[in-house]
């Protein structure tokens, strides 16, 4: 904290920091001018990261913000939401809808919501209703300022990068702090990725002259030791100067001496354990009551009067220790709380935690801050402190799972195993297990799930539903379809609820990709549903029609996906919320149909509904399935991210499945911007295991491969020895890729056959993306086969009819397709007018590799405008030994001869006789021709 001792306003106190207020006013401007901005300060501690949000704030405020500020605490690193207790009192009372009012400021301490049957309301309609609220505020923009957030507790982290990444449509900046040493990877990822809107503030060091002008009575002798004592730092600046001289010389001129935090807590300490006794006391109950703990409860922390408190306080305030605010008191920096906490010592910290909880729990104090004491001083047996827990544990088992998992634990320890709780025992520990799984403790929750297998009759059946739930996070599919098939087996069983069981089979039995069994499941449930309960049905239908797509009956899936659609169109979100997953494969479904506006608007329905749903496993799924749609529509860059956002959820939640699943998906996006380093992505052990998505996971391995010029790889990949014979749309794109690659292999005869069989599949289908990709196919093998006319007017084919299918970035490749095959047809005119539409394709998609490639290629083919006059058998691949072929794929990848010498263990001289070889057997003249002959001669997509 860069302080000088007079001046006016936050910004008079700062020297040294011209350059970054400059930027801060630069992002106040931005946001006062209708924009969302970011700003992140990063520092050691001490070094001003405070000080200069404090001038963001009075800087925010005079162009007419509604400023909203925080700070994250060391010791409350477990209350859900601490951080942004203080932040969203102004905007609940800036206005808004009441109904996001209530949400934010009731969910965020744990007590019930009207509209909730449960007192635990999910984190993304938390998430969604503070972005509302801010939205709905009168002034002109809003400002969250939020300090120390290295220290903040997950949840308040996760609200932090949402809205980030989702901003406001009202003006807003959002401005954070935090250690360079500690950073919040999900917020600084989110900042990272907002690009121009984001300002990155590594506060440095003060100069020498920068400590002149902060010290400026003191004499110059002592400044240069104070200067050269603290390293620059402004906070040990401020402590030092309280130093003798020769202490600071002492501090100089050893060279083993190394000005600290510790230095600077050492320091702290001994100035609070100076104070007299009763001013003491209130420094360290003030340090185990919390940042802005009231005066009330510090005064019950320390047993002493009101009054006490109120002279110690001022005493604090006195000698720069302590701030008071609304009659709540708060350290003026962290370290000076850190410092207070140390010197109360382990035991006393205990007796007042224990204090403070009786004091909390007497007057209503907010669950989370109750369980926070209460689990630091709870003896066991204690059955008040486990109620205490049990009740954070119950309202924050969604917004805040793994907090609520360790205070339901906690509570379950400190009581005897047989204790029943009241009666409660069993639905504690469902609980207990339902926020482990929402966690990520997918093993945890399981053994806790199994002791609920064979108890109460309330409990049991709902402990075995979420078990199959847990289960299919883990990808153990038969295991999931076996817990389902036996609570089938009760013939207690209501018809709805015997439907609902019929719609999970099916759904297992999709992802395993038996299409029979999906229809079966999910005509029994339609029947047993009978028009009862529309979002079941729905997902009925859905299913049903998934299978029939599978199975190649396409009239029969269109007919079933439109009347789900229906079902679903004609439901409110609230209906909708326990069934959000159906909008999964019903995209899928319509997608594969060559529905891709309706894909689209499922997915949009679907994340309407997710905003206002409890945490929800198909959060993940269905941004899976969002990035297969924007793969498919060239919204590369964007597929990309939604691919890292479900990786990230997949992971919060412990899913190693939908985290495989995210990661297969994302192997096409990826190759088409960044080219074929993705091929070590996904190891043997990363697969997913369900059939479906390994499926989709191997298939675009297998593109990689290709594109990566390993043609015998992508072969072993896509022969799937599995008698199965998928629909059109999953059987087209695996026989496109088969061709393309025996092509590549120099076996066009073969390839030929699969090209042929792919175009009659999607000819019957009538599906204009195969229709495209199958004639691709074959003008890639035309191409192979030296047939040049004949593969420009295929590929130029296939662009129309990908066009019309709304997949630019495969119209792209058959458009750079139809130009190297005009080229070599000696039609230069029509090459360029190909390539410059490819181009154009390639950056309106992002799909920076392809554009590469299409430059190597231009760049080789522009060098001989005229018909090649070499005959065909000159320039197959195929021709080339093993060593030879070796040796042009290390050319290709960009290796020097001499670098390929040393990597191969040959001489250098030896390289360069197989290149003469190579390039006489390929009929090029150099490495770039060369390179654009081994991509294949044609884009691989």
């Amino acid at each position: 904290m860069a302080v000088r001792p007079s001046g006016d306003g936050a910004a008079a106190h700062l020297v040294g920091r011209t350059g970054q207020l400059v930027a801060l006013d630069a992002a106040v401007s931005a946001v006062a001018g209708g924009e969302f901005a970011a700003v992140n300060l990063c520092g050691e501690a001490g070094i001003g990261k405070t000080s200069m949000l404090r001038v963001l704030a009075e800087r925010a405020s005079a162009a007419g913000l509604l400023v909203c500020d925080g700070r994250a605490a060391e010791f409350e690193r477990d209350v859900p939401f601490a951080m942004y207790a203080d932040v969203l009192e102004p905007l609940v009372t800036a206005g808004g809808a009441a109904e996001d009012g209530e949400v934010v400021s009731r969910a965020l301490t744990g007590r019930p919501v009207r509209d909730g049957a449960t007192s635990s309301v999910g984190r993304a309609r938390i998430y969604a209703a503070v972005r509302r609220l801010i939205d709905g505020v009168r002034a002109p923009g809003v400002a969250l300022l939020l300090d120390d957030l290295h220290w903040a507790d997950e949840p308040s982290l996760e609200l932090t990068e949402y809205l980030i990444r989702k901003p406001p449509r009202r003006p807003a900046l959002v401005a954070v702090a935090f250690r360079c040493e500690q950073p919040p990877s999900g917020v600084a990822d989110a900042i990272v990725h907002l690009g121009p809107a984001a300002t990155r503030i590594n506060l440095p060091r003060l100069g020498p002259a920068d400590i002149d002008a902060l010290l400026p009575g003191v004499p110059r002798r002592r400044r240069t030791l104070i200067s050269r004592a603290s390293g620059g730092n402004p906070l040990y600046v401020q402590e030092l100067s309280r130093c003798r001289d020769d202490t600071l010389a002492a501090l100089v001129d050893n060279d083993d001496v190394d000005v600290s935090e510790r230095h600077v807590l050492t320091g702290l300490a001994r100035e609070i354990t100076d104070l007299d006794e009763p001013v003491r006391r209130v420094a360290y109950a003030a340090a185990v009551a919390g940042d802005h703990a009231s005066i009330g409860l510090v005064a019950q922390v320390a047993q002493v009067s009101t009054d006490a408190v109120v002279t110690a306080a001022d005493e604090l305030h006195r000698r720069g220790l302590m701030d008071v605010d609304a009659a709540r008191l708060r350290f003026r920096h962290p370290l000076v709380r850190a410092a207070a906490h140390e010197s109360a010592g382990p035991a006393w910290r205990v007796t007042a935690h224990a204090r403070a909880a009786a004091h909390l729990r007497a007057h209503h104090g907010p669950p989370q801050v109750l369980a926070h004491h209460t689990e630091r001083s709870a003896q066991p047996g204690d059955e008040a402190a486990a109620e205490s827990l049990i009740d954070a544990g119950l309202a924050f088992t969604y917004p805040a799972p793994a907090q609520a998992a360790r205070w339901l634990g906690a509570a379950l320890r400190l009581l005897p195993e047989g204790h029943l709780l009241g009666g409660r025992r069993p639905t504690v520990l469902l609980q207990y297990a339902r926020a482990l799984g929402l966690s990520g403790e997918l093993e945890r929750s399981r053994d806790v799930l199994r002791e609920l297998a064979h108890g109460d009759d309330r409990v049991r059946a709902e402990a075995a539903a979420f078990r199959a739930v847990v289960a299919r996070l883990r990808g153990d599919i038969d295991e999931a379809a076996t817990l389902v098939t036996a609570q089938l087996a009760d013939a207690r069983l209501p018809r709805t609820s015997a439907g609902k069981l019929h719609v999970e089979l099916a759904a297992i039995a999709a992802l395993g990709e038996d299409d029979d069994t999906t229809v079966g499941h999910a005509d029994r449930a339609i029947t047993l549903l009978a028009g009862d309960r529309p979002p079941l049905s729905a997902a009925a239908y859905a299913l049903r029609a998934f299978g029939r797509l599978y199975a190649g009956e396409l009239d029969a899936a269109r007919r079933d996906a439109a009347h789900a659609a229906e079902l679903v169109d004609s439901e409110t979100n609230a209906a909708l919320r326990p069934h959000v997953e159906l909008f999964g494969p019903l995209a899928w479904v319509r997608l594969h149909l060559g529905e891709v506006t309706a894909a689209a608007h499922h997915l949009d329905r679907a994340a309407d509904v997710v905003e206002r749903v409890r945490d929800s496993s198909a959060v993940p799924y269905l941004l899976v399935v969002r990035v297969a749609l924007l793969t498919r529509l060239g919204h590369l860059e964007t597929a990309v991210h939604l691919a890292e956002e479900a990786v990230a959820l997949a992971r919060r939640v412990g899913s190693v499945e939908m985290r495989a699943m995210a990661e297969a998906v994302a192997l096409r996006p990826l190759l088409l911007t960044a080219g074929p380093s993705v091929v070590g992505r996904l190891t043997a052990g990363d697969w997913p295991r369900s059939r479906m998505w390994r499926r989709v996971g191997r298939l675009n391995l297998a593109v990689a491969h290709l594109a990566a010029g390993r043609p015998e790889s992508c072969l072993e990949i896509v022969a799937d020895p599995a008698p199965w014979q998928p629909g059109p749309p999953i059987a087209v794109p695996r026989d496109v890729v088969h061709a393309i690659a025996l092509a590549r292999s120099g076996d066009t005869t073969r390839a030929h056959r699969f090209a042929a069989r792919a175009a009659a599949l999607a000819d019957a289908a009538g599906l204009a993306y195969e229709q495209g990709w199958a004639g691709y196919a074959q003008a890639y093998v035309a191409t192979a086969a030296h047939r040049h006319d004949e593969a420009a007017a295929l590929a130029d084919a296939a662009a129309t009819r990908l066009a019309a299918a709304r997949a630019p970035v495969e119209e792209a490749l058959a458009r750079h397709l139809t130009g190297i095959a005009s080229a070599r047809d000696g039609r230069s005119a029509a090459a360029r007018d190909a390539f410059r539409q490819a181009q154009e394709g390639y950056e309106s998609c992002g799909a920076s590799w392809l554009s590469s490639v299409l430059a190597r290629h231009a760049a080789a083919i522009g060098s001989r405008p005229k018909r090649d006059p070499r005959p065909a058998a000159t320039g197959s691949a195929t021709t080339l030994s093993a060593r030879e072929r070796e040796i042009a794929e290390l050319v290709r990848a960009g290796l020097t001869n001499q670098e390929i010498a040393s990597r191969l263990f040959l001489s250098r001289r030896t390289v360069e006789s197989h290149l003469a070889r190579i390039f006489g057997k390929l009929g090029v003249r150099s490495r770039t021709e060369l390179a654009a002959r081994l991509t294949g001669d044609t884009p691989t997509p």
